[in-house]
């Protein structure tokens, strides 16, 4: 998975400072078969088979779809799209040097994976919020979390993105790119007027989004012992709302394939490993102009790329035995 500021990475990385035609260049022939490409195409082939096995799974078996799964459905939409989208191109512009003779709606579409990626982000704060909810609001949880609603949740969080985002990359690509293609004939310049945007873009899209996985799930902790302990107490006191709350319970139970404590678990610590240090990477690089050696970011990077095959794992982990009736 390519981190969508790449450009002012390589660029700080290789300590280019003379802007020529408002252009940074940022490769300038094919490198071949290198261990890195191998693990990118590794990498891109075995999470489009998850992502896919998962999502027909789902086709084949209606039972596994409910209100909690769709959240999960639509992150493997988001994981396959962006994959689909960016990664064949970049794989063999490093194979064969493909960007000169991409084209340039071909080009665009690439480079519209700096929008695209920050779709799965999102759905990760999704799941963590979506448990906020349920621990917070059990009852309420219960019966207005619909699969209609989550739904139009994931919808609106898709346009909440482009809203965001879409507009900075239009104007650069419309107005600011085209002379800078035609010049080069190359998807590895971009112009300097988007060079204004990755700081804006790292704290919005990446550390905010992260921030709020880690800080809910230890809400989510917090609530839920909370919630054990209250519900002992209470036992003794009210054996009716208890038996109608332990019916709310079982009949939650029987309509989820999988246990969402264990799915916002496994986010939360894939978020932390895979997330976490192309972070701290690019933060030092974007606000602090930090010159780091190439292999850490191709470290991070890499990192960052499993994320999308950790995020089809989660939910076959998490799947519990049901009962036959």
């Amino acid at each position: 998975m390519a981190y969508p500021n790449t450009t002012i990475f390589n660029a700080t990385i290789h300590n280019v400072t003379n802007l020529d035609s408002s252009v940074i260049t940022l490769r300038h022939s094919a490198a071949g078969w290198t261990a890195s490409v191998t693990i990118k195409l590794l990498i891109s082939v075995v999470s489009v088979l998850l992502n896919s096995s998962v999502l027909l799974i789902h086709y084949f078996v209606p039972a596994y779809i409910n209100p909690f799964s769709v959240y999960l459905l639509a992150l493997y939409l988001a994981n396959i799209f962006y994959i689909l989208t960016s990664r064949p191109m970049e794989i063999l512009d490093e194979l064969y040097g493909l960007y000169p003779a991409a084209g340039y709606p071909l080009c665009m579409l690439y480079l519209y994976q700096k929008v695209s990626s920050i779709v799965p982000v999102l759905f990760h704060v999704l799941i963590s919020l979506n448990r906020v909810w349920a621990v917070t609001f059990p009852v309420s949880y219960r019966q207005r979390h619909t699969r209609r609603l989550a739904v139009y949740i994931c919808l609106g969080t898709v346009a909440y993105v482009h809203f965001l985002n879409l507009p900075p990359y239009l104007v650069d690509t419309l107005k600011y790119y085209p002379p800078v293609y035609a010049k080069y004939h190359d998807c590895g310049h971009v112009s300097v007027n988007f060079l204004d945007f990755p700081r804006v873009d790292e704290i919005i899209n990446r550390l905010l989004p992260t921030f709020i996985v880690l800080t809910t799930y230890i809400f989510i902790i917090v609530k839920r012992w909370k919630r054990k302990a209250g519900n002992q107490v209470s036992a003794s006191k009210s054996l009716t709302r208890t038996t109608q709350e332990q019916s709310l319970k079982t009949l939650e139970t029987s309509r989820r394939s999988v246990k969402p404590f264990i799915v916002v678990s496994v986010t939360t610590a894939s978020v932390l490993i895979c997330y976490v240090p192309v972070q701290i990477v690019f933060f030092l690089v974007l606000f602090f102009r930090m010159n780091l050696p190439g292999s850490v970011y191709s470290a991070v990077t890499t990192l960052y790329s499993l994320e999308m095959i950790v995020d089809p794992l989660m939910w076959m982990c998490s799947l519990h035995r049901t009962k036959k009736p």
